[in-house]
């Protein structure tokens, strides 16, 4: 039985991937520097820091690691506030897990104070019983402890609760620490759905519109 859910955010509930593939060539765009396309890509298993980092060494940018991480915000938060839009079926299974008591948080790589924003707008934020951003927390998800923060957020244990994710390397870190996994199809990860598939309990190219079965026993 699900006694707790765990959501990534950027491409899993939202559609935000598109708008992070842009996010590092439209803040050196601000700066007066051009940048090779595909550069985006290069930053998908990263933290906000840890790109910041990295485009500041390849770009010998004479600012501060938060001063990048900032700027870079500053080029995705618009996009968070007005327009990006939840992934197809997101509500109303956040919705169905709601109405079943069953008690939900977000684990991402993002910032939180980008998070908010979009999920206040899209009348989802108070679903979530905590939120554990890298940006905010200093962690990544390569390691277990967000979401082990997390269950014990929700009362519940690993065997227990279930981690919604589109991205492999946290599939495998969640697994490992004995959750229960579902892959989330996305455009930015679609080379590595097989994968996905194969790693995660379930896999689905949207979300259903009831707690499947396999969830409830």
């Amino acid at each position: 039985m699900i006694k707790g859910a765990i959501f990534d955010c950027d491409g899993t509930l939202l559609d935000t991937m598109p708008l992070w593939r842009e996010a590092a060539g439209k803040y050196l765009t601000t700066l007066g520097i051009e940048v090779e396309k595909g550069l985006g890509a290069q930053f998908f298993e990263m933290t906000l820091p840890e790109s910041a980092r990295l485009v500041r060494q390849r770009f010998g940018l004479d600012l501060t690691v938060n001063e990048v991480v900032n700027g870079i915000k500053d080029a995705v938060y618009t996009g968070y506030l007005e327009d990006v839009q939840l992934k197809p079926g997101a509500r109303g299974f956040l919705e169905v897990l709601s109405e079943a008591g069953v008690p939900m948080t977000v684990v991402s790589s993002g910032s939180e104070g980008l998070i908010r924003p979009a999920f206040r707008r899209l009348g989802i934020e108070e679903m979530f019983a905590q939120y554990f951003a890298s940006s905010e927390t200093g962690m990544h998800k390569r390691e277990p402890t967000m979401f082990l923060q997390a269950a014990e957020a929700m009362g519940s244990v690993p065997e227990d609760a279930w981690v919604f994710e589109d991205a492999v390397y946290a599939v495998r870190v969640a697994n490992a620490a004995g959750f229960h996994t579902v892959g989330i199809a996305d455009d930015a990860s679609l080379g590595e759905s097989d994968v996905l598939a194969r790693e995660a309990e379930a896999y689905w190219e949207e979300f259903p519109a009831a707690i499947p079965d396999f969830m409830l026993q």
